[in-house]
């Protein structure tokens, strides 16, 4: 079983905080020195250094409020807000899944792999193309991007997006074959025909 980060249940853990001890994903973890921060802890850190300088200030100094200068010095690789996780990768929600804008549109690898395809993303409605072939393979085509993913977890978009090129491209490979055997198969029988007829 995968070990899970702390603040996203559903990404693996890429290390613990040093000063917490807690696990974080890629997304969260802040890297200080070498070592390994939760954001909470880089935040309480920075107000820490924050009060220290304002103590040493003339009192005549403008103080700048701790919780302006954590907002101000908030690390850019923070833990992602709610609202950043949804719209960046909502894949393996099921249907309340965001479907990203650029993956939208027909999937080659789902109408020429059909079943074989459904099976590699976790889309277990193309075992239906067993039974009704071209139609299903058709409806896979016009549905695959959105269904797979929201069935399976996708690093990003760009992860996607190669994975659905390689099943076109190995469903393209295949077609080619299947028509090139064909036509052999065919030349042989019609040519072993004329033989036999003289």
């Amino acid at each position: 079983m995968a070990v899970t980060c702390a603040y996203h249940k559903k990404a693996e853990a890429a290390g613990a905080c040093v000063s917490c001890g807690k696990l974080v994903c890629e997304e969260c973890k802040v890297t200080l020195k070498g070592k390994i921060y939760c954001n909470p802890c880089v935040e309480e850190m920075f107000a820490e250094k924050v009060e220290a300088a304002s103590s040493m200030l003339p009192a005549t100094a403008t103080v700048v409020e701790p919780k302006a200068a954590r907002a101000a010095a908030k690390p850019q690789h923070a833990a992602p807000t709610k609202a950043a996780v949804t719209t960046d990768n909502t894949s393996e929600q099921g249907k309340d899944a965001v479907i990203p804008e650029e993956i939208k549109g027909w999937n080659w690898g789902a109408f020429l792999m059909s079943w074989i395809w459904g099976i590699g993303n976790k889309v277990w409605i193309a075992l239906l193309a067993l039974i009704l072939g071209i139609i299903m393979s058709i409806v896979l085509g016009i549905k695959g991007n959105e269904w797979a993913w929201r069935s399976k977890t996708w690093n990003s978009v760009e992860h996607f997006k190669k994975t659905q090129r390689t099943w076109a491209v190995v469903g393209i490979i295949l077609l080619v074959l299947g028509i090139v055997m064909s036509v052999l198969v065919a030349v042989l029988y019609a040519s072993g025909g004329a033989i036999q007829f003289n």
